[in-house]
């Protein structure tokens, strides 16, 4: 018992210890992320954007929008869809007349026998856009600032070893209860994890919310066609392309989501995939379950009996826990009007806790309707048998996934 205890205690410490790290990080890069992009190269390269879509909702004219009234003019979008009959199409055509001077194609049709959609779209859209020097791919979710696609060249020709950069992402609540636990495990969990990743090593993987890959960086790995069956398919363009002896770079431009999660089945799918694509990929993230301080600190007052020493404790973690994230939503991620939701910081930990157990348990996920497993190779299997019990088929939250993965 004593050595349980004791355990629990140290992981307790380790987790405030944390809290107080990664917040010093974030407000070092925040301080980063105002200053002004670098000086422009003399000659701009080419850019095109890949926005691979499927579904609309009430944002999406404005996250595109976004996208188009960035100030870089040499630039091609493109608007990937599987067919005429999604409703993401008829955005795009209507956006099309307000921006008369923008080059947007709007691409019909995937390329078949991949087993992640998003990708067989990406494949069909990179071949309109042959002059592109550099790939800006980016989920259908994602708002960006002005500057975005400045920061995003500056930081690449800045370092000719760079083979792409990709960018952290914020979350802005949609409002309910469920989406602002899914905003805070974004902002309080998923932002500092990978800072303070990226200050202990070189980063060797990408985040789908926003990737900007040189194309002979690109090529270099076989293209997109490399990861057209992996469900991780960012993350492994990073790998692949570190692998193949590029740098890969933290931009500073911080980009934005939206959850808005309409129940708390589809939050927990969501994070069921997230962890067990996470899990997969990088193994060794099995051993964050150490910085679960609410969770620890509460099996201390289990084990010692509600003693004063162990309240002393849990008050402390929670304490600090919720400080460091309001820190983190309103200083680090400029999203002062979420600060208060800090308070459920610790709820939302110990549903998190929850969430990473159930993740070990299967190497299965649901994403956009669609039950998967995962290989241990990262390739990933339909599973075409009787629906599994306990989750939903095609419904409210496989739209949600589809939406904000492009399939």
């Amino acid at each position: 018992m004593n050595l349980i205890v004791g355990f629990a205690a140290a992981c307790c410490a380790l987790s405030v210890a944390y809290y107080l790290l990664s917040t010093a990080i974030g407000l070092r890069f925040a301080r980063r992320a105002a200053q002004l992009p670098g000086s422009s190269p003399k000659i701009a390269p080419r850019l095109a954007v890949l926005k691979p879509l499927h579904g609309s909702d009430d944002y999406l004219a404005d996250n595109l929008v976004s996208y188009l009234e960035v100030d870089y003019s040499k630039v091609d979008f493109v608007f990937g869809v599987s067919d005429y009959e999604d409703p993401a199409a008829s955005v795009v055509v209507a956006l099309k007349p307000r921006y008369p001077f923008r080059h947007i194609t709007l691409n019909i049709g995937e390329r078949p026998n991949c087993a992640n959609r998003k990708v067989a779209k990406l494949i069909e859209m990179a071949q309109r856009v042959p002059r592109a020097e550099i790939l800006v791919l980016s989920d259908a979710d994602v708002a960006v600032e002005r500057d975005h696609l400045w920061r995003l060249v500056n930081e690449l020709e800045a370092d000719p070893e760079l083979g792409l950069v990709t960018c952290l992402y914020r979350a802005k609540a949609g409002g309910g209860m469920v989406s602002r636990l899914a905003a805070l495990f974004v902002n309080t969990d998923f932002v500092p994890l990978i800072m303070i990743s990226k200050t202990i090593e070189p980063m060797r993987y990408a985040m789908g919310a926003t990737i900007a890959i040189r194309r002979e960086a690109l090529a270099s790995i076989g293209g997109f066609t490399r990861v057209k069956d992996l469900l991780a398919d960012d993350y492994y363009l990073g790998k692949f392309a570190s692998d193949q002896g590029y740098k890969i770079g933290l931009s500073s431009s911080i980009v934005t989501v939206r959850t808005d999660e309409p129940d708390f089945t589809a939050f927990w799918n969501h994070q069921l995939r997230w962890m067990r694509t996470y899990r997969n990929t990088r193994p060794i993230s099995v051993a964050t379950i150490v910085l679960h301080g609410p969770f620890w600190a509460s099996m201390l007052l289990l084990l010692t009996n509600c003693s004063k020493l162990a309240l002393t404790v849990f008050a402390a973690v929670v304490a600090v826990r919720i400080l460091t994230a309001r820190l983190q939503i309103s200083q680090v991620l400029g999203l002062p009007e979420q600060r208060n939701d800090s308070w459920l910081t610790p709820v939302k930990d110990l549903v998190m806790t929850a969430a990473w157990v159930a993740s070990l348990l299967s190497n299965k996920v649901l994403w956009a309707g669609r039950r998967l497993r995962v290989r241990s190779d990262g390739t990933m299997e339909e599973i075409v048998s009787s629906p599994v019990v306990g989750w939903p088929g095609p419904s409210r939250t496989a739209a949600i996934d589809q939406r904000h993965s492009g399939d």
